[in-house]
Protein backbone atom coordinates (compact mmCIF):
# COMPACT_ATOMS: atom_id res chain seq x y z
CA UNK A 1 0.00 0.00 0.00
CA UNK A 2 1.00 3.46 -0.80
CA UNK A 3 0.91 6.70 0.59
CA UNK A 4 0.08 10.08 -1.09
CA UNK A 5 1.89 13.20 -0.45
CA UNK A 6 0.71 15.50 -2.45
CA UNK A 7 0.28 19.86 -3.40
CA UNK A 8 -1.84 21.97 -5.09
CA UNK A 9 0.85 23.77 -7.19
CA UNK A 10 1.49 23.33 -11.07
CA UNK A 11 4.15 24.91 -13.23
CA UNK A 12 1.94 25.72 -15.94
CA UNK A 13 2.24 23.50 -19.14
CA UNK A 14 3.96 20.57 -17.79
CA UNK A 15 2.01 17.22 -17.29
CA UNK A 16 1.46 16.99 -13.71
CA UNK A 17 -0.22 13.62 -12.15
CA UNK A 18 -3.33 14.87 -10.63
CA UNK A 19 -5.05 12.83 -7.03
CA UNK A 20 -9.12 11.71 -6.84
CA UNK A 21 -11.64 11.22 -4.98
CA UNK A 22 -14.93 9.38 -4.98
CA UNK A 23 -17.59 8.91 -2.38
CA UNK A 24 -20.16 6.42 -1.72
CA UNK A 25 -21.80 4.21 0.01
CA UNK A 26 -20.05 1.83 1.97
CA UNK A 27 -21.66 -1.34 0.94
CA UNK A 28 -21.03 -3.21 3.97
CA UNK A 29 -21.52 0.08 6.40
CA UNK A 30 -24.24 1.59 4.80
CA UNK A 31 -22.44 4.76 5.34
CA UNK A 32 -20.88 7.47 3.66
CA UNK A 33 -17.31 6.47 3.08
CA UNK A 34 -14.56 8.31 0.46
CA UNK A 35 -12.27 6.52 -1.84
CA UNK A 36 -9.40 7.00 -3.60
CA UNK A 37 -10.27 7.85 -7.80
CA UNK A 38 -8.07 7.49 -10.59
CA UNK A 39 -5.35 9.66 -11.09
CA UNK A 40 -5.41 12.15 -14.10
CA UNK A 41 -2.16 13.15 -16.08
CA UNK A 42 -3.22 16.81 -17.14
CA UNK A 43 -0.99 20.26 -16.86
CA UNK A 44 -3.46 22.04 -14.40
CA UNK A 45 -5.57 21.38 -11.50
CA UNK A 46 -8.37 23.14 -13.77
CA UNK A 47 -7.30 20.87 -16.76
CA UNK A 48 -7.69 17.81 -14.75
CA UNK A 49 -11.23 19.24 -13.51
CA UNK A 50 -12.34 19.43 -17.50
CA UNK A 51 -11.25 16.34 -17.92
CA UNK A 52 -13.19 14.26 -15.36
CA UNK A 53 -16.07 16.17 -16.37
CA UNK A 54 -15.35 15.39 -20.47
CA UNK A 55 -14.69 11.90 -19.75
CA UNK A 56 -17.67 10.58 -17.76
CA UNK A 57 -15.69 10.75 -14.42
CA UNK A 58 -17.84 13.87 -13.06
CA UNK A 59 -18.11 11.69 -9.63
CA UNK A 60 -14.43 12.08 -8.99
CA UNK A 61 -13.11 14.90 -7.32
CA UNK A 62 -9.79 16.12 -8.09
CA UNK A 63 -7.71 17.17 -4.61
CA UNK A 64 -4.12 17.80 -5.59
CA UNK A 65 -0.96 17.01 -7.30
CA UNK A 66 0.48 13.69 -6.95
CA UNK A 67 4.42 14.41 -6.10
CA UNK A 68 5.76 11.22 -4.71
CA UNK A 69 4.38 7.84 -3.56
CA UNK A 70 5.66 6.11 -0.35
CA UNK A 71 5.52 2.21 -0.37
CA UNK A 72 4.85 1.80 3.45
CA UNK A 73 6.20 -1.80 3.12
CA UNK A 74 9.70 -1.07 1.38
CA UNK A 75 10.01 2.63 1.94
CA UNK A 76 10.55 3.15 -1.73
CA UNK A 77 9.78 6.68 -2.80
CA UNK A 78 8.52 7.32 -6.07
CA UNK A 79 9.15 11.15 -6.65
CA UNK A 80 7.44 12.03 -9.88
CA UNK A 81 8.51 15.70 -9.81
CA UNK A 82 11.81 14.44 -10.90
CA UNK A 83 9.98 11.88 -13.37
CA UNK A 84 9.29 15.11 -15.95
Amino acid sequence: MCEKIGSEHSVEGTMKKWTTEIRAIDPLTGELATYAGPYIDAPTFEDAERFCQANGLGYCKVIGQLVAEVDKVTGLRIDYDNIN
